[in-house]
């Protein structure tokens, strides 16, 4: 399975049960080439065999309509008419028959609307006896299953008609020699032709119960008297309706022997025009994006845009609504951002209970530095994570793009941002300068996002992954600042930080830089108002965001220096030496240089005096601070006092 499937495509099928089984657009267009590949002939010397392998295109009840036929219903008839139609002049080549063979193709145009699709596809039909191929175009309408079966198709051959009117005189010539004829009169040539290549197949394949006529010279006369038909109208009581059903004689003599006798069986009988155009052949219609599922299908089956309504279905309003939702969209419901934070949550919780079994240190932590080292932790794995996914989308510099790279980018994004989400929620208090950090990131990954889904411009996603190194490449600081919590080696620590802090600081100007570069070669243009939006805020972030760096990479590396000058210890709980305030006590957060006091409160309550005294602590981001000690004194008892020494 490949790593896409593995990690990239993991968030869409999170969730199953909330999601359609519905195959992507692209997955559409595949089956769409798929079905034009069928009707290449195939290079192995058993046309018959291969044929049949291609029936599993469609689906078993597939309903379908071909304008010089009609209809088609069903999987065998489908395979064999469609992809038979040029069997015969694909077994021999020299016969001049006027189908010819597909030799290659073009899908000029394709629209894909939840399962339907809309295909121009051009063929260069071979006639090896005239030495020169001719372009057929066929237009298809296909309906598509979540089994990457069709289920209906309607194809139109367009100026079909033109193009036998231009190849066929070229090939009576052939026809009459092969037939020990002149050519005086072509039509009396092409009629001659077919009644003998029809009864020539006729009598080879329709045999014993499924033999029309007895003899050669019987099945002639029948087949004479009939009129040579027009080759856009194969599918009435003609000759031409003949001559293509003869090649499908070989794949079901049973089937298709009865077209070939005088009555045409079911397959080439007199039609109605107005009975065949009006005619409602098709289970669901053509008007994309009209998705019935079995839920929807009693509501939507027959909504159609008719003059017989004043206006359109408020129902085919709703079933067109997916094409609009996009990830702006205020009422659209992010499912699996809220399954990242579940996700995270169970992950903090997970993580703290490891640390608090495992580890006498974070025991020790007051309960708010315990959450810190917890987003340590969780930052440390899953940025790494992002820089991975991130990764994987490089080959985009070289011009190299593949749908899953763009998922593996976005999701990179979205799992930092659901990460700093919860950050800024899990944590009691963050410095300003960090939350402004993770606010300009979040906002800078859902612009490119948005920016990217509204341009269809690839160079986004590069954008992306130059900016993601902003929030990517951080793992080292957070195990400096993690060992620093649960008090690792000091000069271990110490040196982690120095170097994170130079290495965040290059990484985070070289990506700042070459953000704003890369904006300026391939992104600097002015064509919608989001190009100047993406313009005006891709220089905003970037140096709001290289200034939090500048901040971020400073206090690192203080805490670094100072660490080998005076490392705190566990908060301090200060006792007074008086017996009536026994109860009282002072914890102090040396890294924030603050005091919880009970003294004080004791003191305000007994109306005694609290005086501070200054000493110097090491400050949260790695400072050494003034902070507070505390000589307490009551007027009514002797005097108490106790001096914090850091």
């Amino acid at each position: 399975m490949r790593f896409n499937t593995l990690t990239c495509l993991i968030a869409p099928t999170f969730l199953t049960t909330l999601s359609v089984n519905a195959l992507t657009s692209f997955q559409y267009l595949q089956v769409t080439k798929s079905f034009a590949d069928a009707f290449m002939p195939s290079s192995t010397s058993d046309l018959v065999a291969d044929l049949n392998s291609k029936s599993a295109l469609f689906a078993e009840d597939v309903k379908g309509s071909v304008d010089i036929v009609g209809n088609i219903d069903g999987r065998e008839y489908s395979t064999d008419f469609l992809f038979g139609l040029f069997l015969g002049a694909a077994q021999s080549p020299t016969v001049p028959s006027p189908v010819g063979v597909p030799i290659s193709y073009n899908v000029t145009a394709a629209a894909v609307e939840h399962n339907t699709v809309s295909a121009g596809i051009k063929f260069e039909l071979q006639y090896p006896i005239l030495n020169a191929t001719y372009p057929i175009e066929l237009e298809a309408f296909l309906t598509i299953n979540d089994k990457r079966e069709i289920t209906q198709y309607d194809l139109i051959f367009r100026r079909w008609a033109w193009a036998t009117d231009t190849i066929i005189p070229q090939l009576t010539p052939y026809m009459a020699k092969l037939l020990g004829m002149s050519n005086d009169n072509s039509t009396q040539t092409l009629h001659q032709f077919m009644a003998y290549a029809t009864c020539t197949q006729t009598m080879t394949y329709c045999t014993d119960g499924n033999a029309q006529y007895d003899t050669l010279t019987e099945c002639l006369a029948n087949a004479t008297s009939l009129p040579t038909g027009e080759f856009y109208r194969v599918g009435e009581n003609n000759l031409a309706c003949r001559a293509v059903h003869s090649s499908m004689l070989q794949l079901n003599p049973e089937t298709y022997c009865p077209a070939m006798s005088l009555s045409g069986g079911s397959f080439c009988i007199d039609r109605d025009y107005t009975e065949t155009v009006r005619g409602d052949h098709f289970t669901q219609g053509f008007l994309a994006p009209k998705y019935v599922t079995p839920e929807n299908k009693k509501l939507v089956q027959d909504v159609w845009a008719s003059s017989e309504t004043s206006e359109l279905s408020g129902l085919l309003e709703l079933s067109m609504s997916g094409q609009d939702a996009h990830s702006w969209d205020a009422t659209w419901y992010a499912t699996m951002t809220f399954v990242y934070f579940v996700f995270y949550y169970f992950f903090a919780k997970v993580t703290d209970f490891m640390f608090a079994r495992f580890n006498n240190a974070y025991k020790d932590l007051p309960r708010e530095l315990q959450k810190n080292v917890t987003m340590y932790f969780m930052t440390i794995i899953f940025t790494a994570v992002a820089l991975a996914l991130q990764l994987v989308g490089s080959p985009g510099f070289k011009g190299e793009w593949h749908l899953w790279e763009f998922k593996c980018v976005r999701l990179a994004g979205v799992l930092t941002v659901a990460l700093y989400l919860f950050e800024l929620i899990f944590r009691f208090n963050m410095r300003l300068p960090l939350v402004a950090h993770h606010i300009l990131t979040i906002f800078a990954i859902s612009l490119g996002v948005t920016t990217n889904e509204y341009t269809q411009n690839p160079t986004f996603m590069l954008s992306g992954i130059i900016w993601l190194f902003q929030a990517t490449t951080e793992q080292p600081t957070f195990i400096g600042l993690m060992g620093y919590r649960l008090k690792w080696k000091k000069e271990t620590v110490a040196l982690i930080l120095k170097i994170s802090s130079i290495q965040t600081f290059i990484f985070k100007a070289a990506s700042a830089l070459a953000l704003l570069v890369y904006w300026g070669l391939h992104q600097n243009f002015n064509y919608n108002s989001i190009d100047r939006v993406w313009s005006i805020f891709v220089w905003i972030i970037a140096i709001g965001l290289f200034l939090t760096q500048i901040w971020g990479s400073y206090v690192t590396y203080i805490i670094g220096v100072n660490i080998l000058k005076k490392r705190p210890g566990p908060p301090i709980r200060l006792e007074s030496n008086d017996s009536s305030s026994s109860n009282t006590s002072t914890d102090i957060d040396l890294e924030k240089g603050q005091i919880t006091s009970s003294v004080e409160e004791e003191a305000r309550r007994t109306g005694g005096t609290v005086t501070p005294v200054e000493v110097p602590t090491l400050g949260y981001d790695g400072k050494l601070e003034i902070g507070r000690s505390f000589t307490m004194s009551k007027t009514m008892s002797s005097s108490a006092s106790t001096v914090v020494d850091q």
